[in-house]
């Protein structure tokens, strides 16, 4: 097999196992405070038994080798989490998945603060649009939209803006033993928040958080995570577009949860901005060149 087919179907293996995840959030019913202390259980479960499973006897090493950054990873994965989770439960699912869609725009803009790396027209252009987009949905007071989880999805993505700066600092370690403490403080936080395990949980709902938290998106993460060996990481980040436009698809498909036409107005914007910031030169140069090639 092709290394190019080897990373872009591990990409699309990656994006397809997390897409259930924002369903899973829509359908329990628990309070936001018990959904975060079990995801953030079951999560620091599944990422512990990735890095078992990739490190072996090494692992308690390469959890040191991550350090204060993966501790500091795990932190902002921790707030991404618990930003989430309020979000998805207050606003619709795709103006969720649409709003964190936007991370690598946020991420672009906290490299040129704290890395000192220039933005170009294209990010710039990039930005302008994302927000454009995002400032439609948030404005949007029909459906099941609401401004504070709009919030708390913006917040989500730059938490995971920042992520993703913190791995561009020492690009060489492995941050996802981090993400195992991740997943401890989330639990934590749940915890300080009230959340308690409850006799009249339902065993289905918990078996869906287990589900998706310990094994669906650690699994779905690592794939993402190898995928740049083998291909572009602009073409795997384009691969996250599927899962902002698969995830809502679940939730209309078993919730029955339709966007306003507003929020898929703005959703439009996203995607087509973030389409223009992922793509890579070279497939403007091949469309002009075969475009100068036919009108000969």
């Amino acid at each position: 097999m092709q290394t190019r087919t080897t990373g872009l179907l591990l990409s699309l293996a990656g994006v397809t196992l997390i897409s259930p995840d924002v369903l899973v959030m829509r359908w329990v019913n628990l309070d936001h405070a018990s959904v975060l202390m079990w995801r953030g259980l079951f999560m620091t479960l599944g990422f512990s038994a990735v890095v078992l499973y990739r490190y072996r006897l090494a692992a308690l090493r390469a959890v040191k080798r991550a350090g204060r950054l993966g501790v500091a990873s795990g932190f902002c994965f921790a707030l991404n989490t618990t930003c989430y989770t309020e979000a998805i439960q207050r606003t619709s699912a795709t103006a969720t998945v649409m709003i964190i869609a936007t991370a690598p725009v946020f991420a672009a803009l906290i490299s040129w603060l704290v890395l000192d790396e220039r933005i170009d027209r294209k990010t710039a252009i990039s930005m302008f649009v994302t927000l454009i987009g995002i400032a439609i949905i948030a404005t949007d007071g029909g459906g099941q939209n609401d401004m504070l989880g709009n919030l708390f999805a913006v917040c989500t993505a730059i938490f995971l803006a920042i992520n993703f700066t913190l791995a561009r600092l020492k690009s060489n370690i492995d941050l996802t033993p981090g993400l195992m403490f991740g997943g401890m403080i989330a639990a934590t936080f749940g915890l300080m928040l009230g959340g308690a395990p409850q006799a009249d949980t339902e065993w289905t709902q918990l078996a869906a958080i287990a589900l998706t938290g310990a094994i669906l998106m650690p699994i779905g993460f690592t794939l993402l995570q190898i995928a740049p060996r083998y291909t572009s990481a602009t073409e795997v980040s384009l691969f996250l577009l599927f899962e902002a436009v698969l995830g809502p698809v679940w939730v209309w498909l078993v919730l029955n949860e339709a966007p306003t036409r507003t929020t898929l107005v703005g959703s439009v914007i996203i995607i087509s901005a973030l389409l223009y910031y992922g793509a890579p030169a070279s497939w403007g140069t091949r469309l002009r060149l075969r475009l100068g090639t036919s009108s000969r």
